[in-house]
């Protein structure tokens, strides 16, 4: 313990006198690509590049319920592991063209942009 504070108080000096500060250590989150080449297609053609602070996951699950009118899909999903969300029934904003993909009792795969902690389902493709 004394030689890791040791090392760090050492590391923080250095890069103090370089001129730079140090920054805490966190750790990446990796983020998996969506698994279909169709998904920026039935996205509506859009890139899938998400904004500053988004990440972007897929995964897998039922459709139990589409709101055209809120623009939600609720999935029962699978694990997203490359985000950290376990296996669980989630209610997702959805783009246009995944509503109108969108049908209850469907096994699906989807694209999934999150941002903030919510996630907004970009595409839906059979599974």
């Amino acid at each position: 313990m004394k030689r890791r504070i040791i090392l760090l108080t050492g590391l923080a000096a250095v890069m103090a006198a370089c001129g730079q500060q140090a920054e805490p250590e966190t750790p990446a989150m990796p983020m998996a690509e969506p698994r279909s080449p169709r998904a920026s297609i039935e996205a509506g053609g859009a890139s899938s590049s998400p904004g500053a602070g988004s990440r972007t996951a897929d995964g897998a699950g039922v459709i139990t319920a589409v709101d055209p009118a809120a623009a939600t899909i609720t999935i029962n999903h699978e694990p997203i592991r490359s985000i950290g969300w376990p296996a669980m029934t989630m209610k997702f904003k959805a783009s246009p063209a995944a509503l109108q993909e969108a049908t209850v009792g469907d096994r699906i795969q989807f694209d999934l942009t999150v941002r903030d902690g919510a996630g907004e389902v970009t595409a839906i493709y059979p599974h």
